[in-house]
This record gives structure tokens, C-alpha cells and sequence, in this order.
């Protein structure tokens, strides 16, 4: 498609657009500089043409990304629209055109490697740990990739990022398949609902291929010698036909990790020791497609933790295929191309809440707003234990002003009535350590002005 910027551009008087670095379906990603904080950055921009609904789906995808914290998740860091005069193309008149903001990476794509030959099987391994890890916060918040493939995962010299989450917004049940046909769960061509294990199961093609260094294919390949007997059977359960076989992301990321003796943490989503848990209260949020409204139920859905002071981070898409300095491309997939991962039509599993079982002698709680819109805002909320004994299971209530409400919770569950707002733990969060902290964040509605809560208490006791 035609491109309606070129270098030398600047969009929000900010980012200051330097080359392309590859195109998807409807959109190009721009290397770009922050003219503000003088770093380089990535910048999608839709090509010349975009469908109308691309600007709603960009910027639900912006916020929605926030929600997901993960060190192989790639990073958003804004989200905005500037008129443009389109440089090539049918149109010359000025537009309304939006942008998305993103980390750029060093590295390549999986794709760019294989295209080399296979990997060995360690390497394969912890590649696939890592992409499975990423998933695992992804199903946790409630959300499915829907079109994992080596093309969007990169490689990069600290580590894999999995790209493109940008088809999570589209396609619900009964409509099109979206996705790459190759890694599609044979499921969805039945025109069910996407679930995890339709994720699991691209994953699954993903490291046949990446073992074997074959075509991508739907039954596991003649595995090299050597391979474990343990990656072997991952890999076949991974492509069972049956959804309810295949095993969960965060099951095949430990499976996968303890194989190529790879390190997870501190992002763990099952806890090394897990203590033995009440029933949980109220409904958990099924798994969403991401341009559907949050559900009203009394609980939201919890994704992997956050690290201290991490920025939220985002999946971008359809990944340049060179190495070197290459930005993660939200990659939006041309009409009629064909689906992408989630299994049969039932909700996806969600982390048990738990009631705490110590009260906490000492805390402190930070409060941070990562940014607002008309009629919304997302927060950040960090917990620190400034007492000498862990605390094992926490419960923070506050109010929110200014008729705030919560949207959309991760990294813990959620109950409001009216102002009052108490979060407990996650099931893989529940323990403070003495001296550590854990985070949630939150999307939120407003009706006023973007006041703050004044007084939190954790499990009972008052936190400065």
C-alpha cells in the first residue's frame, strides 16, 4: 500500500519518522526519534487507504496492551493522532492518522533464523519457554495472541519478544479467521470461539519447526537425537487435535525452561510451593477477544506480575524480517487471510483468589496514574512490605474519588462497591517478602475530576 508519511515527518510535533523498517497488511513501522526524551523509538503508521475502524482498533489495542507486563511481551510507550498530508497515494487531503509508539529492538526474527537451518534443541527449547512464558500473561489477563508464528517472535541479545497481538481486537464467534493458516488450531476452522489452547497449539508448530528446522506442520516431525523425552512429549500434547489435552502456557513454559535449564522468574506464574487455597468468591472473567467490553462481573482477570518501575508493555506485530535494529510491528492482517490461535468455546482458566492469612505490621503504598483520556485513566498501585515477616496473602482496600470506577484489574482480583475498592492477591502473588513489594494496575472510568485515593489499608492496617 501507498505511504501517507515519509522521512522527515513529525507526528505529534514529537516523533521525528527516519526509514521504514517493514510493512504489514495495512500498516509500516517507522524507525522514529523521541524528540522529547532523545531515544529512538518504533512508530506504526497505517499505509495510505487503512479501513475506518483501524484508528478505534490502534488505540483499544494502545490501552489495552498496558495491561500486559512481561519481559517477552514488547513494550508501548504512547499511543496518539496528527493530521497528515498523505505524500503518495490517491488522497491529498489531510487526514486524521494515528500512531502507535513502540520499543525498538536489536535482533531478528525466528523466522530470519530458521530460514538458516534448525536450531539446537536446547536453544529451541528456551526459545520456546520464553514465547510460552509471554502467553502464560497474556491467557492470564485474558487475552489470546491468535496468531503466533516465527514471524512474530524477535530475537533480540537479552532475550525473545513476542510480537503483534494486534488481531486479539478482532474477529469474535461465527466471524472471520484470522492468523497465519499454517499454525492455526484445526478448531477455529470450525468457526468456534479463540481460547489459550488454540495459542498452545501454534506454539507447538512453532517448536516442531524450530526442532526440526522443517516446514511448519500440524504432527510433530522425526525430533533430532538428543532431544529430551520430556520436549518430545510437550511438543506432541501441544498439537493434540483435542483443545483439552493441550496443556496451558504456563505448564509448557516450566516444562520447556527446566529442559534447557533456562530462568523464568521473577515472573512466575504457578508458585514454586503453592499453600492450599479457599474456594474462590464470585465469577472468574472469561477469556476475551479484546474489542469486546469488559464483562460486569465482580472479578477481573489477573496477567503476570509487573516488575518495579517497568513501563507497561504491549505486543507489537508482523516482525521485520532482517537483522539488526528492527521494530516491533503491530502487524494487522490483510482481509481474508486466514486464522490465528485459540481453542474450543469455553473460558479461559484464571488464577485463584485467595484470602489473606497474615496481616500486615508495616507497609507503604504507592500510587501512580500512567496516563488519562477523556473519561479514563490507568494506574499503577505498588505494595511494600516494610515489615520483618513475609506477608503470605494481602487484601488492599481504598476508596477511589471523584466517581471513579474500575474497569479492567491485573495482577490481582477485584471487588467494588460504590467508592470502596478492595483488591486481593493472585494466586502466584500472594506472598510479600519482608522489604518487597508486588504491583497492580488498573484501566478506570471517571465521571469527575482525576482525584486519588488518600488512605489504603492492607489486610486491615492502615499503610502510609
Amino acid at each position: 500500500m501507498p505511504e501517507i508519511v515519509a522521512p522527515g515527518d513529525r507526528l505529534g510535533e514529537r516523533y521525528l519518522l527516519e526509514a521504514p523498517l517493514g510493512a504489514g497488511g495495512m500498516a509500516t513501522v517507522w524507525r522514529a526519534t523521541d524528540l522529547v526524551l532523545d531515544r529512538a523509538v518504533a512508530v506504526k503508521v497505517p499505509a495510505d487507504g487503512w479501513p475506518d475502524d483501524l484508528a478505534r482498533r490502534l488505540r483499544q489495542e494502545a490501552k489495552a496492551a498496558a495491561g500486559l507486563a512481561h519481559p517477552s511481551i514488547t513494550g508501548v510507550y504512547d499511543y496518539g493522532e496528527d493530521e497528515v498530508t498523505p505524500r503518495t497515494g490517491r488522497s491529498a487531503r489531510r487526514r486524521r492518522v494515528p500512531y502507535v509508539v513502540m520499543e525498538l529492538l536489536d535482533g531478528e526474527t525466528l523466522a530470519a533464523r530458521l530460514a538458516r537451518g534448525p536450531m539446537p534443541w536446547r536453544e529451541a527449547a528456551a526459545t520456546g519457554a520464553r514465547i510460552a512464558d509471554a502467553l502464560a500473561a497474556a491467557h492470564a489477563a485474558g487475552i489470546v495472541h491468535r496468531d503466533i508464528k516465527p514471524a512474530n517472535v524477535f530475537l533480540t541479545p537479552v532475550g525473545v519478544k513476542v510480537l503483534d497481538f494486534g488481531i486479539a481486537f478482532t474477529g469474535t464467534s461465527g466471524g472471520p479467521v484470522l492468523g497465519t493458516p499454517a499454525y492455526v488450531a484445526p478448531e477455529l476452522l470450525t468457526g468456534v470461539r479463540p481460547t489459550p489452547a488454540a495459542d498452545v497449539f501454534s506454539l507447538g508448530v512453532v517448536l516442531n519447526q524450530a526442532l526440526t528446522g522443517g516446514a511448519p506442520a500440524p504432527v510433530l516431525g522425526a525430533p533430532p537425537d538428543g532431544v529430551p523425552a520430556e520436549v518430545v512429549e510437550l511438543c506432541r500434547r501441544c498439537l493434540d487435535e483435542d483443545p483439552e489435552a493441550r496443556p496451558e502456557a504456563s505448564e509448557a513454559a516450566r516444562v520447556l525452561a527446566d529442559a534447557a535449564g533456562v530462568q523464568l522468574a521473577p515472573f512466575p506464574h504457578v508458585p514454586p510451593e503453592p499453600a492450599p487455597e479457599p474456594e474462590p468468591e464470585g465469577e472468574h472473567q472469561p477469556t476475551r477477544v479484546l474489542d469486546e467490553p469488559p464483562p460486569d462481573a465482580p472479578h477481573a482477570a489477573e496477567p503476570a506480575a509487573r516488575p518495579p518501575g517497568r513501563k507497561p508493555l504491549v505486543i507489537a506485530g508482523a516482525a521485520v524480517g532482517a537483522a539488526g535494529l528492527a521494530a516491533l510491528l503491530i502487524g494487522l492482517t490483510t482481509p481474508g487471510s486466514s486464522g490465528s490461535p485459540d481453542a474450543a468455546d469455553r473460558p479461559s482458566p484464571s488464577p485463584s483468589r485467595t484470602a489473606p492469612t497474615a496481616a500486615a505490621t508495616a507497609c507503604s503504598v504507592a500510587y501512580r496514574i500512567d496516563g488519562t483520556w477523556p473519561q479514563g485513566f490507568q494506574a499503577t498501585v505498588r505494595i511494600t512490605n516494610l515489615g520483618t515477616a513475609a506477608i503470605d496473602g494481602w487484601r488492599l482496600a481504598f476508596d477511589l474519588p471523584d466517581g471513579q470506577s474500575i474497569t479492567q484489574l491485573w495482577n490481582g482480583g477485584q471487588q467494588q462497591d460504590g467508592a470502596s475498592v478492595t483488591v486481593t492477591a493472585a494466586g502466584w502473588n500472594r506472598s510479600i517478602s519482608p522489604h518487597g513489594t508486588v504491583e497492580f494496575g488498573f484501566l478506570g472510568k471517571r465521571d469527575g475530576d482525576g482525584g486519588r485515593p488518600s488512605r489504603f489499608t492492607l489486610n486491615g492496617e492502615e499503610c502510609r
